[in-house]
């Protein structure tokens, strides 16, 4: 019975590796609390499962990603493009 409703469970060892991609590609203190969950999307055009990553920096200081795939399917290429997405954000301020 899933009392969260939209929440899957991830193999821990994908979880360790997206969370050891996050901190290379964002350059993440040890500080850093990086957390991985996959949600179902019932929204329309929204595909059925996608991937959170968290990264929780301090009090009120929390970035969070959405990848629009499975964690099973997220590799280094994805975490890499957040990366480059939020930097080419960085630059447009």
């Amino acid at each position: 019975m899933n009392l969260f409703g939209g929440k899957r469970t991830i193999s821990a060892d994908q979880a360790d590796r997206i969370k050891a991609w996050a901190r290379t590609v964002f350059h993440l203190s040890d500080e850093t609390t990086v957390m991985v969950t996959e949600l179902e999307c019932r929204e329309p055009g929204c595909p059925p499962i996608e991937t959170v990553i968290a990264l929780l920096k301090g009090p009120g200081d929390t970035q969070q990603y959405k990848i629009h795939k499975t964690a099973d399917e997220v590799g280094l290429s994805d975490i890499e493009q957040l990366a480059v997405g939020e930097e080419s954000h960085h630059d447009q301020h």
